[in-house]
C-alpha cells in the first residue's frame, strides 16, 4: 500500500466515525472499520472521573475483555487503578506493553503479574482529558497481533481524538444510547454512581460522605432512579440496571456502565 493509499484509508476511517451516534454503533465501528486498520483481539474504553492516580468509571465499552481482571483493579476506596493508566496520567503519552517488555520497572509488580494472567498482553492505550482535567476518556486495545512501536503510537494519536469526540457525542445525547431501558429513560452518571455504591452495600449516609453531598441529595437521586427505572425499591432498581447492561452483577460490583460487544 502506497503512502497516498494509506492516508486515504485513514481519512475514510475517521470520516466513517462521524456517522456513529450510539454505543452499539461505536462498538460495531471498532470491531469492523477500526479492526481493518488497527487489528486487536480485545478492547476497553470509556469515560471516568480522575481522582489521583485512579479513576471512577462512568461508562465503559468492552469486547472480549475479562471481567474478573477488570474487577481486580478496584481498590478499597472505590477507585480503579492500573499501572498503564497511571503512566498515561503522568506522561500524557501512548502506553505500549509488548509481550517482551513486561519487566518494565515503572510497572507495579502485583499489577503486572495479574495483567500477565489476564491474557491481555500486546496492549496499546491512550487517553484525552476534558477541559476541566477532572474527567477523561481512555482507550485500551489488547492482543494486538504484532510487535508494538512508533506506528501504533502515531495511529492512536490520529484516531483517538475522533473516538473521544464520538464518545462525548453519544454521552451528551441521551436518546442515542438508551439500550434496553427504552422509554423508561436513562440514568445520569451521578445516578449510576450512586446506584453502584448502593449495590455495594453503602447506606445513604455513607454514599453522601463518599461523594461529598448531603443525605437528602442522595435520597433525591434514589427517588429519581426509581422513577426512571419504574421500580419501587432499590433492590429492584439494581436488578433492572444489571439486566439492562448498566451494571455488572454482585458480589464485586463495578462503578460504571458496560456495553459488551464481540469482535
Amino acid at each position: 500500500m502506497t503512502t497516498s493509499e494509506y492516508e486515504t484509508q485513514l481519512i475514510k476511517l475517521l470520516d466513517s466515525l462521524t456517522l456513529v451516534n450510539s454505543g452499539e454503533e461505536l462498538i460495531s465501528w471498532v470491531g469492523k472499520e477500526l479492526q481493518a486498520t488497527f487489528p486487536h483481539g480485545a478492547f476497553i474504553f470509556g469515560v471516568g472521573e480522575v481522582k489521583g492516580s485512579g479513576v471512577v468509571p462512568i461508562k465503559l465499552y468492552t469486547s472480549n475483555f475479562p471481567m474478573d481482571y477488570l474487577r481486580s483493579l478496584t481498590k478499597s476506596n472505590g477507585l480503579y487503578f492500573s499501572s498503564t493508566f497511571r503512566l498515561w496520567l503522568e506522561t500524557n503519552e501512548v502506553q505500549l506493553l509488548n509481550d517482551e517488555n513486561t519487566s518494565d520497572a515503572s510497572l507495579e509488580p502485583e499489577w503486572l503479574q495479574n495483567f500477565r494472567r489476564s491474557g491481555l498482553l500486546n496492549m496499546a492505550a491512550y487517553g484525552i482529558y476534558d477541559s476541566s482535567h477532572r474527567y477523561a476518556s481512555y482507550f485500551s486495545f489488547h492482543q494486538i497481533p504484532e510487535s508494538l512501536g512508533e506506528r501504533h503510537c502515531r495511529l492512536l494519536k490520529i484516531f483517538i481524538p475522533s473516538m473521544h469526540a464520538a464518545l462525548l457525542r453519544i454521552l451528551n445525547n441521551p436518546k442515542s444510547d438508551r439500550s434496553k431501558l427504552g422509554r423508561s429513560g436513562t440514568l445520569s452518571p451521578r445516578e449510576i454512581e450512586i446506584l453502584n455504591w448502593d449495590s455495594a452495600g453503602k447506606t445513604s449516609y455513607e454514599i453522601a460522605i463518599i461523594l461529598g453531598i448531603s443525605c437528602s441529595t442522595v435520597r433525591n437521586h434514589i427517588q429519581k432512579i426509581l422513577g426512571k427505572l419504574r421500580v419501587s425499591t432499590r433492590s429492584q432498581a439494581i436488578a433492572k440496571a444489571i439486566n439492562s447492561g448498566l451494571m455488572i452483577s454482585p458480589p464485586q460490583n463495578s462503578h460504571y456502565m458496560v456495553s459488551d460487544g464481540k469482535l
